[in-house]
């Protein structure tokens, strides 16, 4: 069991939930964040070479549960690339124990 986190940029999201539709994932959460980090700039003058700690920029960020991270993320990737600086990340981290509330299933049967 695999759960795939993603931080894309806001306006493909419709996108990623198409294709993850076509692989069969339905069935996912998605958060507003806000993403800072490090950026290329300019030093005064215009030379470039700077870098410059960036403004929060608003992101979207997607979690799931799944067997198959190939699939997922070549899915979230395609729908969500411009081929852009900024385009996002997609991390994948085992997962040891689930449990599914409503029924009590455990690990992969409750997936």
């Amino acid at each position: 069991m695999l759960k795939i986190e993603a931080i894309i940029r806001s306006t493909k999201l419709q996108q990623v939930k198409k294709e993850l539709e076509k692989i069969g994932i339905v069935t996912f959460s998605s958060f507003e964040v806000k993403l800072s980090g490090i950026s290329h700039g300019l030093l005064s003058g215009g030379k470039p070479g700077a870098l410059k700690t960036s403004a929060l920029i608003p992101k979207t960020k997607i979690e799931l549960i799944c067997r198959d991270k190939d699939r997922v993320t070549e899915a979230i990737a395609k729908g969500a690339k411009t081929v852009q600086v900024g385009d996002g990340i997609v991390y994948v981290c085992p997962i040891a124990h689930l449990m599914k509330i409503k029924n009590g299933k455990l690990d992969e049967n409750a997936i």
